[in-house]
């Protein structure tokens, strides 16, 4: 069985942006899910590698998201249960290094977890490696010089294909998306992201403060250096140098060099 149920280019592109370097977004659906289906919510994908991917199975009773760090495909599994043939509200919210499940309007998990890479760019640049789980699909031209693609409902054309509806997928950006799906649930304040986007810039003001102190030491030492030295003034009168208190006789006047 295949099918490709792939966004648009300008979608993708609208979704890249979003993404690109964002320290909070939310995957969110809401969904219906056949019994027994182990099928992909929402996938960035290229052939067999997938780089930011939310799942749902129905084998297992597992809610997954693979996503890309430092270059190295990571996993995160929450044990629930979805595919019961009923509908559903679902949101993964990342914040920072924090991340959080929501289903019908209730957190039912939240972790520390590494952050993903979002640049779309630096992902496409990373070696595609071999999936072990189907080597011949990796090896086929059509997917390994195929461009990242952001598809619903499948990982790809071949693999992991969502059985049952989906509504109102989304990607969003910033802190609590869950609150388009859930407005009158809990919102923490400040989120992680929002905490880590602070002590970002904390650590540049201290990087900055300390650039000024360097500065500073650097000056006061040169100013320091210009006070102990003896200037001494001098006067120049026709071609002549005279130095700083020295007086003379020109005609019958006095002069001094002050």
């Amino acid at each position: 069985e295949t099918r490709e149920v792939r966004v648009s280019d300008a979608v993708l592109a609208s979704a890249s942006s979003l993404l690109s370097g964002s320290q909070e977004f939310t995957v969110m659906a809401t969904l219906q899910q056949e019994d027994r289906n182990a099928g992909t919510i929402l996938a960035f994908s290229r052939g067999s590698q997938h780089y930011l991917e939310l799942q749902s199975s129905g084998r297992k009773d597992e809610i997954r998201l693979h996503y890309i760090h430092n270059g190295a495909l990571h996993g995160e599994v929450f044990p629930y249960r979805l595919a019961d043939q009923r509908w559903h509200k679902v949101s993964l919210v990342l914040s920072g290094t924090q991340l959080e499940l929501w289903v019908d309007c209730s957190r039912v998990y939240r972790r520390l977890v590494p952050p993903p890479m979002t640049n779309l760019t630096e992902l496409a640049s990373l070696t595609q490696p071999i999936d072990p789980a189907d080597p011949t699909l990796t090896q086929d031209p059509t997917f390994r010089d195929a461009p990242i693609a952001l598809y619903l409902g499948q990982r790809n054309a071949k693999h992991f294909l969502f059985k049952g509806a989906l509504q109102d997928v989304r990607l969003v950006s910033g802190a609590a998306g869950y609150l388009l799906q859930c407005p009158e649930a809990d919102v923490d304040c400040p989120t992680c992201g929002q905490f880590q986007i602070l002590t970002d810039q904390v650590t540049q003001l201290q990087q900055l403060v300390t650039q000024l102190a360097t500065r500073l030491t650097e000056s006061e030492a040169r100013l320091a250096a210009v006070e102990e030295c003896d200037c001494q003034k001098s006067c120049r009168v026709n071609g002549t140098v005279r130095q700083d208190g020295a007086t003379w006789k020109s005609g019958c006047e006095i002069c001094s060099c002050v």
